[in-house]
């Protein structure tokens, strides 16, 4: 008899056990999956208010110099369409290429090699953002960007490093012009 009342005690205190520790479990995904959309709210708001920042970073790397400056106007334009309406890489491609027209123009002559893309990007250097921005508004992975400079650096004949001080010298030729 006292063997059974202690089995059963046993048994008791084992369910009591259990049910503790899967309740403990619960609590600790819904806990997880509060805190994971909490996380997504956040991300959300800082998105955006980095999209606003990068966009603001954009418009005072875009003016090169006062003497460009309905150039710089289009490409503020372009730069807010793109990322606030999300237009294509064509779109900006296009809209790029079309203010500076002349250096583009003299580049795919000197270096034929080169895609759209790879022009895109040095026109990005040229105006100065960084890797980052370049990403974001290209929605490229950094090491795609990376790939894609590397590239660009052999199509060119010229040293990684030195692509950007290439690009902003194109494009301040424009300016100069």
């Amino acid at each position: 008899m006292d063997f059974m009342y202690y089995l059963v005690i046993f048994i008791c205190f084992a369910l009591l056990l259990s049910t503790l520790y899967f309740g403990y479990q619960i609590a600790k995904i819904y806990r997880k999956f509060e805190t994971q959309e909490l996380q997504r709210n956040i991300a959300e708001q800082e998105t955006e208010e980095w999209r606003e920042k990068l966009l603001e970073k954009v418009k005072e790397k875009i003016a090169i110099t006062e003497q460009a400056r309905n150039r710089i106007t289009r490409g503020e334009d372009l730069v807010a369409k793109f990322i606030y309406h999300q237009q294509g890489i064509e779109e900006l491609s296009e809209e790029l290429f079309s203010i500076y027209h002349k250096p583009i123009s003299a580049v795919k002559k000197k270096y034929p090699d080169l895609t759209e893309l790879d022009l895109l990007v040095l026109c990005l250097l040229g105006i100065g953002m960084d890797n980052v921005e370049i990403c974001a508004l290209l929605r490229m992975e950094k090491r795609t960007l990376y790939r894609r400079r590397q590239l660009i650096a052999q199509r060119t004949e010229m040293s990684s490093t030195m692509l950007e001080d290439f690009s902003k010298g194109i494009l301040q030729e424009t300016v100069s012009d």
